[in-house]
């Protein structure tokens, strides 16, 4: 039991590190980069694409997701509800809640917008016409305005899970 516990909590912790921190660095950093040099954005996304960013980062969000499942399961012997009646199980159940929703938009927001982004990216410098680009520039701008907004409803629900998760065992 113990050496689950353990390899649970490093999965947990140093997944949720890693996920919180590339949120953090995709909103604040990446996205307002691309957003200022649409002709950059193809080739940039490209290269994430090749070195596969947008599929290590929702398997590692599952993985930190999966295993926090587990280690509440652990520690509310089963999901007792009586554990879900204290502070510190609310606070718990809350803060999942929050990550499980905070994935649920990169997958079905952020990280498709991106993809697109990166295939219009590509297309940009062979269109045939000051016009035809004019139009795929005027998408990219759309997705990345919804990207931005939708990265950060995640990095406000991935840090007040993260805060949760930190201070549950003392409220």
């Amino acid at each position: 039991m113990k050496a689950e516990l353990l390899t649970l909590r490093l999965i947990h912790i140093l997944g949720g590190i890693f996920w919180v921190g590339s949120m953090i660095f995709t909103t604040f950093f990446l996205v307002p980069v691309i957003r200022a040099s649409p002709p950059m954005a193809g080739q940039v996304l490209a290269g994430l694409q090749k070195r596969r960013l947008f599929i290590l980062l929702p398997v590692v969000a599952l993985l930190t997701i999966a295993s926090g499942l587990r280690l509440l399961a652990i520690a509310s012997i089963g999901f007792s509800s009586a554990y879900f009646s204290t502070p510190t199980g609310r606070t718990f159940a809350t803060s999942a809640v929050a990550a499980t929703i905070a994935f649920l938009l990169s997958v079905f927001v952020s990280r498709p917008g991106f993809v697109r982004i990166g295939r219009l990216g590509a297309t940009l410098s062979a269109a045939p016409d000051e016009g035809a680009r004019q139009l795929i520039a005027a998408e990219m701008e759309r997705l990345n305005r919804r990207i931005a907004i939708s990265n950060a409803f995640v990095v406000v629900l991935l840090l007040s899970a993260a805060a949760g998760m930190a201070i549950a065992r003392y409220v």
